[in-house]
């Protein structure tokens, strides 16, 4: 079997690798790798590798930092075979899997000779010749192609709350806590936008899991939707714009997540619920608020007390500024 690993975004889209049966390839963001993507920063060293044998293929995670994943599951070790989607980091890649047929000298071309008309066969044998063939009725026209799978059909308030992220000058952002709702990695993964584990090498003890999601959502992202669809009352979801690099926010949001106190016992701050934001804003001193702002401008979130409100929190001279906004009725 001839297997090719085709990159179907990022700067080397289109560029495609071969591999046959006895071969490996091993994939990843620095020269340890036969296949070596220097642009994708969230990708490890040696992030993965593809072994492909007479049977089929094998895709085997190498330790990397943000996980391999096939067709919307992180995997460590799975086959992989035709039309398979994989991400590692921000590339994704299609497989394509051939067939090698063996060349059958017992078998008859179908190409050697065109075959006679009827009329011909009939002449040639004296017989009178058939009738016409009834005319073919024409094809019934193809029905409807169902609505996509992913249709996202928002109620007048949540049209409201995206329609209000989209007006925010600065760049929108959201944390997205995938440990609440497993489904958000493979819908982050299927969206190609940028997107990173904040507690990647994180731990209390031990290692945690990767569970939040720092990803960018420009305002045409399909994206946005989905997650204000899905997290709707869920609270899995916060939203929250800012003009700052990515690696300076990622940083900052990082530095949050752990914190000690003054006996020296260590938690996770999970400031990442809308819910509990929402409580512990409006409690900060001047100095604690500073600190927690940091390089974010403005927090956007539904209120917990009344899911018809979105609340926006902002940062000023006088402190804490908090904007209720009511949201469209249900059916307005």
């Amino acid at each position: 079997m001839r297997v090719v690993l085709e990159i179907v975004d990022g700067p080397f889209a289109g560029q495609i690798r071969e591999l046959f049966p006895g071969q490996t390839l091993t994939i990843g963001r620095t020269a340890k790798s036969q296949l070596m993507l220097p642009y994708d920063n969230f990708m490890s060293g040696m992030h993965f590798l593809i072994e492909c044998s007479q049977t089929g293929c094998v895709l085997r995670d190498c330790n990397s930092s943000n996980g391999t994943w096939v067709n919307g599951n992180r995997v460590g070790e799975a086959p992989v075979g035709e039309g398979d989607q994989i991400s590692a980091g921000q590339t994704r890649f299609r497989v394509k899997a051939e067939s090698e047929q063996p060349f059958d000298p017992g078998r008859t071309s179908t190409a050697l000779f065109i075959a006679p008309r009827p009329e011909d066969l009939t002449a040639m044998m004296g017989m009178q010749p058939l009738p016409p063939p009834p005319p073919t009725p024409a094809p019934a026209s193809p029905p409807p192609p169902p609505p996509p799978r992913d249709t996202v059909v928002l109620s007048p308030q949540q049209q409201a709350f995206v329609a209000y992220l989209k007006l925010f000058p600065a760049p929108l952002f959201a944390l997205v806590n995938v440990s609440m709702e497993e489904r958000a990695g493979r819908w982050l993964i299927g969206s190609g936008e940028m997107y990173q584990f904040l507690n990647e090498g994180l731990s209390l003890g031990e290692a945690l899991p990767p569970g939040i999601c720092l990803t960018y959502l420009p305002a045409t992202s399909p994206l946005l939707p989905k997650l204000v669809f899905e997290s709707w009352g869920r609270h899995w979801c916060l939203f929250f714009t800012s003009m700052h690099p990515v690696d300076q926010i990622r940083k900052h949001l990082r530095n949050l997540m752990v914190v000690q106190t003054e006996d020296s016992r260590r938690f996770l701050f999970r400031y990442w619920d809308p819910r509990f934001l929402q409580i512990y804003l409006p409690a900060c001193s001047p100095q604690e608020l500073a600190q927690f702002f940091g390089p974010v401008h403005a927090y956007v979130l539904q209120d917990m007390t009344d899911g018809g409100k979105l609340i926006e929190y902002t940062l000023s001279e006088q402190g804490l500024q908090t904007k209720p906004l009511q949201l469209a009725h249900p059916g307005v």
